[in-house]
């Protein structure tokens, strides 16, 4: 009797050792893997597209150079950053409609239009539909979801395209009224084209 139980006592024994290695050999490995936070430069194009009683335009807007927090971790990403346009850059290929456009920005108070993504959680394999962008423009926060499209990451660089619909009204936004009648519409559609760049090493070339 005492030499079974001293038999079941070894091989209880090896086993809880056993686990215990295994558990300890896991935490490892997770720790080993563990995903980590990498700044990606950034560099983005704006394209806008307003309408009016009159005829409709298009303009362009330079995004600032900027950077992200970009981690990856097996087939999902998570990204987030801020981007900002300097109100003055805003072009629409008329000098007068330019300066009308810099009023309804206040772009002298307000010298910047501010893009900012939480960061977000990306399956890379299938991409969301929109990503939750917050907008800062003359003062004022609002949620607008991005459509999200043409979504790459791969060998150190990232390229999606983001489009909304930008409502003047709700950001306190008031075109000037033209000769009486001209008015511009409130619903603006903005396009962003957006190309990350990873980290490179010391002393070596971007590719």
């Amino acid at each position: 009797m005492d030499s079974r139980r001293g038999f079941r006592h070894l091989v209880c024994r090896r086993s809880a050792y056993g686990a215990r290695c295994v558990l300890i050999a896991g935490l490892g490995w997770g720790l080993a893997t563990r995903a980590v936070a990498e700044t990606w430069t950034g560099a983005a194009e704006v394209e806008f597209d307003a309408t009016s009683t009159l005829h409709d335009f298009t303009g362009t807007a330079p995004v600032e150079p900027f950077e992200v927090s970009l981690v990856q971790d097996g087939s999902f990403a998570s990204l987030g950053g801020t981007a900002s346009v300097v109100v003055a850059k805003m072009d629409t290929r008329h000098a007068k409609r330019d300066a009308n456009l810099r009023t309804m920005f206040a772009a002298e108070r307000y010298p910047l239009a501010i893009g900012a993504l939480p960061s977000t959680r990306i399956d890379m394999a299938a991409p969301p539909a929109s990503l939750p962008l917050h907008l800062t423009i003359r003062g004022r926060t609002r949620a607008v979801p991005a459509a999200l499209s043409n979504w790459q990451l791969a060998d150190g660089h990232c390229r999606f395209n983001l489009a909304i619909t930008l409502s003047l009204r709700e950001f306190g936004l008031e075109p000037p009224v033209l000769l009486g009648f001209i008015r511009v519409g409130d619903a603006v559609a903005v396009r962003a084209r957006v190309a990350l760049d990873g980290p490179v090493e010391a002393g070596q070339p971007r590719p």
